[in-house]
């Protein structure tokens, strides 16, 4: 029985492979896995947090301030904004808390893949693509080995010298980092952990995407592995989230749609994973959840694909038409005001300015 628990702490997913059906206990382990009781940051959609009011109480001129009274404003905003830094954020989920790696780039590529940190892929993303040396436990998205030691130890405490200064700078880490998520859930959790204040603050937001299956198709199915990181809930709350970022200026997404080998046959369909196909239609269900973020000024789209010599030509024909009209739709609607109504059709889209969907083929 020792022997059992510690290979449930250990990989209490696995319990889907080997016992999919089954005694009671099975079934009540399961349950917790997929409502995310155990292993992961719980989520409450209606959990909101209040900022912290730095007005409740008197603030201090504090005369013997050099730095409040002998700076100006605009010197100190601009030290507040070299502490806090504006390169591109990772954010991983490890042990059931929401971390964060700072990229040595600026910004964070759409077509890279977290390839800059590779350690901070996802489980999921790390297979496809063949990156090695992650723990062998599936507990959580992000499992690499090495994670914990890039992990960013910086934090907010200069925010909490003063009132005074956390007036000042609240809204710097926010508004100037770029945020980059490759987990819908990680992205959730961490929107629950700062106040509705501060989340109207973060003005870019990429978002690197791998599909298992296509959403609000039917396809998902319980008893997978994936459930928990991939399922119809989660995209809604997700993008639900996205539409909550009201001061959000700049999206850009990342569709990695795996490996295609030898005869692909890419219709209106994508073909996914061997035997899984997503559709890039604009009138498909998935992308519905996406077209309520609005008042956009820049949004990118990114097709990735990893295919051999003969699949390269149709994909790069049927994917990147499908992409750009995709691309163009989506950058039509999340770019008008956001009580501007949503269009229903493509038709009439015309902006010679708009960047086209970029499309990566590489070799498999």
């Amino acid at each position: 029985m020792r022997h059992f628990d510690a290979w449930i702490l250990r990989d209490p997913y696995s319990i889907f492979h080997y016992y999919s059906t089954g005694r009671r206990w099975q079934e009540s382990v399961r349950g917790m896995i997929q409502e995310r009781q155990i292993c992961s940051p719980q989520i409450d959609p209606t959990n909101t947090r209040s900022a912290v009011d730095a007005l409740a109480f008197s603030i201090s001129s504090q005369p013997e301030s050099n730095f409040l009274q002998r700076l100006p404003p605009e010197i100190r905003v601009m030290i507040y904004k070299y502490v806090f830094g504006d390169e591109a954020v990772h954010l991983v989920q490890l042990k059931g808390k929401i971390r964060h790696v700072r990229c040595s780039n600026l910004s964070s590529s759409i077509s890279s893949h977290r390839t800059c940190c590779h350690e901070t892929s996802a489980r999921w993303r790390a297979t496809a693509t063949g990156a090695g040396q992650h723990a062998d436990n599936m507990l959580y998205p992000h499992t690499h080995s090495l994670l914990p030691h890039k992990l960013s130890n910086s934090s907010l405490s200069l925010l909490r010298t003063c009132r005074a200064i956390y007036l000042e700078a609240a809204d710097i880490p926010y508004t100037d980092l770029v945020f980059d998520v490759d987990d819908l859930h990680t992205f959730v959790a961490f929107s629950q952990t700062v106040c509705p204040e501060r989340l109207q603050s973060i003005k870019r937001l990429t978002v690197q995407w791998t599909p298992i299956w296509q959403p609000l198709a039917g396809e998902d199915s319980k008893t997978s592995i994936y459930a928990h990181t991939h399922n119809d809930r989660l995209w809604c709350l997700f993008w639900a989230r996205v539409q909550a970022l009201t001061g959000l200026k700049e999206l850009r997404i990342s569709l990695d749609l795996g490996r295609f080998m030898g005869n692909a046959n890419a219709n209106a369909n994508v073909l996914l994973g061997g035997n899984k196909k997503i559709s890039l239609a604009t009138s498909e269900k998935w992308v519905t959840p996406m077209l309520s973020v609005r008042g956009l000024k820049e949004f990118d789209l990114c097709v990735t694909a990893k295919c051999d010599a003969s699949a390269k030509n149709i994909l790069a024909e049927e994917i990147g038409r499908d992409a750009m009209a995709l691309c163009a739709y989506l950058r039509e609607v999340m770019c008008k005001p956001r009580e501007a109504v949503m269009p229903c059709a493509l038709e009439g889209v015309e902006n010679p300015a708009c960047r086209p969907a970029q499309l990566l083929l590489t070799a498999a």
